[in-house]
C-alpha cells in the first residue's frame, strides 16, 4: 500500500519551473499554484497585467492532489443548512453558484481541448439512518424547487436515496496541468517558493518568500491556508476537517458518485477501474489520535469492498463557520479565495472568476455573497464555539500518548523518534503558526497540529501548511 493520493501517478512533468534567484516586481502576485491560483491566472491571462504565480512545493503536489475530485452541485444536505443558516435566498444563490462553476469548468475544458478524463456522471445523495430520511427528503425538494429533478434512487445498500445528473468527475492533476501549460506563456511561475510575510511598501505590497522580495501591486491569496494571522483573524472564522481515503482496483466500476448525509462519511466515486472511498470526517480538533482514525478507516474499507487499499491519504478541507466559502476582497489589492467546505473544483473555479472580475473592476452577482468581510450571527456563534475547540485540542495535544517520547531542552517539549535504521529525529512540538503542541502520528509517522492543520515530517520540514517555517 502507498501514503499517496492515486492522482501523484499523473504527475509526469518532471521539468522544473525557475525558482526566483533575485527580487522581482509584478503587477499581480497569485500564491498558490492549486486549482485556485491557475484558474485564476487563466482568467486574467489576455489582460495587460504582469502576473506571477508562486508555490510551496512543486506543482501538483498541494491539496489538489488530495481531492476526490467530484464536480457536483450535490453537497449532502447544504442547502437546508444555508436555509436554516441564511434564508432561502442565500441557499438558492449558492446553489447557483455550483451550476455557474460546472458551467465554467466545461468551457475551460471544451475550449481548449483538455484532457482531463472528465465523464458525466449520476450522483446519488443517500442515507442509511432512518432518522435521517426526512432530511434527504426535505433536501430533495429543495432541489426539485431549484427546477431541478432528483430521481428516487433504490439499491440494496441503501434505505433511502436520490440521483441527479448533470455532475462530473475527472482527473485532477490532468485537468492542472493542462491549465499550467496554458497560462505558463504568459504568466511567471515559480516553484519551491514559500511567501512568509506581506507589507506594506507606499502603493504596492512587499511579499517576502524564502528565495528573495516580491514587489507587487496586487496580491491574490490562493493557497489552501492563509500564513497570517491578523487583521483577518482567518483561524477563528474557519476551522479544519480532515478527511482519510484509500483507493483499489475492483472489477465493476460504476458511472455514478455516492455520498451520505449520516454521523460517519461514506463517499464513493470511481476513476477507470478504481474505486476511490473517504470517510471518517471529523473535525481537526475533536479526534487528534490521527493514526487511530486512519486505521479505522482502512478497515472499514476492507469490510465495505472485501479489497485491501493500494493508496491511503489524508485531506484537509478549510470549513467556515457559516458554511459559505471566503472570496473576494480582505483589504485593498488583496484578495482570496478559501474555505471550500470539501468542495474545492466547483468553489475553486468559481472564486477564481470572482477574483478575476474584482481585479478587472467586472461586475459579478456572487461577490456579496462569499464576501469574506462578512459578519452573520451563525459566523459569530460558531467562531466563539470554534474557541473552545481549539483550546481543548490544545490541552489534549499536551498529554497525548501516541507521542513516541519526550524529552525537555531548555524549557521546550521535544519529540524524538527512533526510525528503524536507530536514527533519532528530533523534532521541538511546537507548531511556529500559532503555538499549538504537535501530535505524532505513529501511522503516516509525522507531527501534526490539532489547531490549524500544519504537518510536519520526522526532521521538522514543512509537509502542509499554515506554518511557513520548519520546526
Amino acid at each position: 500500500m502507498k501514503n499517496i493520493s492515486i492522482w501523484n501517478n499523473y504527475l509526469t512533468d518532471k521539468s522544473n519551473n525557475q525558482e526566483i534567484a533575485n527580487n522581482i516586481n509584478t503587477d499581480i502576485l497569485i500564491i498558490g499554484a492549486g486549482i485556485t491560483g491557475l484558474t485564476t491566472a487563466y482568467f486574467l491571462k489576455d489582460t495587460n497585467y504582469k502576473i506571477t504565480v508562486i508555490d510551496k512545493d512543486k506543482i501538483g503536489n498541494g491539496t489538489t492532489a488530495k481531492t476526490t475530485a467530484k464536480i457536483s452541485y450535490i453537497e449532502q444536505d447544504i442547502y437546508q443548512k444555508l436555509t436554516r443558516m441564511h434564508g432561502s435566498r442565500i441557499a438558492k444563490k449558492y446553489y447557483e453558484s455550483k451550476k455557474d462553476a460546472i458551467t465554467l469548468l466545461n468551457k475551460i475544458i471544451n475550449d481548449n481541448n483538455i484532457e482531463c478524463d472528465k465523464q458525466l456522471v449520476q450522483s446519488i445523495l443517500f442515507t442509511n439512518d432512518k432518522k435521517n430520511i426526512n432530511k434527504l427528503i426535505t433536501e430533495k425538494n429543495i432541489l426539485s424547487s431549484y427546477k431541478e429533478n432528483p430521481k428516487k434512487y433504490q439499491d440494496n445498500h441503501i434505505k433511502y436515496g436520490f440521483s441527479v445528473s448533470n455532475t462530473y468527475t475527472f482527473n485532477p492533476i490532468k485537468y492542472l496541468m493542462s491549465l499550467k501549460n496554458i497560462v505558463k506563456s504568459k504568466t511567471t511561475i515559480y516553484e519551491n517558493t514559500i511567501a512568509k510575510s506581506i507589507k506594506k511598501d507606499n502603493n504596492n505590497y512587499i511579499v517576502l518568500t524564502n528565495n528573495g522580495l516580491i514587489n507587487t501591486k496586487k496580491i491574490v491569496l490562493a493557497c489552501h491556508y492563509p500564513f497570517f494571522i491578523i487583521p483577518y483573524f482567518f483561524p477563528l472564522r474557519t476551522y479544519i476537517e480532515r478527511e482519510y481515503v484509500s483507493v483499489a482496483k475492483i472489477n465493476n466500476p460504476q458511472n455514478k458518485t455516492f455520498i451520505n448525509i449520516d454521523k460517519s462519511l461514506y463517499s464513493v466515486r470511481y476513476y477507470k477501474n478504481y474505486l476511490i472511498y473517504g470517510s471518517f470526517d471529523h473535525r481537526l480538533t475533536s479526534k487528534i489520535d490521527y493514526g487511530k482514525n486512519l486505521k479505522k478507516h482502512q478497515s472499514d474499507f476492507i469490510k465495505y469492498f472485501n479489497v485491501k487499499p493500494e493508496y491511503t491519504w489524508i485531506n484537509q478541507d478549510i470549513v467556515s463557520n457559516d458554511k459559505l466559502p471566503i472570496i473576494g476582497k480582505i483589504k485593498e489589492n488583496i484578495y482570496i479565495s478559501t474555505a471550500y467546505n470539501a468542495w474545492g473544483m466547483t468553489s475553486a473555479t468559481i472564486g477564481a472568476k470572482i477574483i478575476a472580475d474584482l481585479i478587472q473592476n467586472k461586475d459579478n452577482k456572487y461577490i456579496t455573497l462569499f464576501n469574506p468581510r462578512r459578519i452573520n450571527i451563525p459566523l459569530i456563534i460558531n467562531s466563539i464555539i470554534g474557541i473552545f475547540h481549539y483550546l481543548k485540542a490544545y490541552f489534549e495535544s499536551l498529554f497525548h500518548k501516541s507521542n513516541p517520547h519526550y524529552v525537555k531542552i531548555k524549557g521546550f517539549l521535544y519529540g524524538v523518534y527512533l526510525d528503524k535504521n536507530g536514527i533519532e529525529h528530533k523534532v521541538k512540538l511546537l507548531c511556529p503558526h500559532m503555538k499549538c503542541s504537535l501530535v505524532f502520528n505513529k501511522e503516516e509517522k509525522t507531527w501534526d497540529c490539532p489547531c490549524h492543520g500544519s504537518r510536519f515530517d520526522l526532521d521538522g520540514n514543512i509537509i502542509c501548511s499554515p506554518a511557513v517555517k520548519k520546526i
